[in-house]
């Protein structure tokens, strides 16, 4: 039986979202949206940007070289 190896990888997702507010002037919208209020939709996103940032493999090519 083969013993397993940890890879570990990092995804970095952006996601844009907007938020929609009903107020009477700018600090009421702003108090309200800090608080978690007002309607909220995405308006864009990727699919991620991920990459290897441990791989086994390399630190096994590391020890065969020494």
């Amino acid at each position: 039986m083969s013993k397993k190896k940890e890879y570990i990888f990092s995804n970095t997702v952006l996601i844009t979202e907007e938020t929609s507010v009903m107020a009477n002037s700018y600090e009421e919208a702003e108090g309200i949206f800090l608080s978690g209020g007002g309607k909220t939709d995405e308006v864009d996103s990727n699919g991620g940007d991920w990459d290897c940032i441990q791989n086994a493999d390399d630190f096994e090519e590391m020890k065969d070289e020494s």
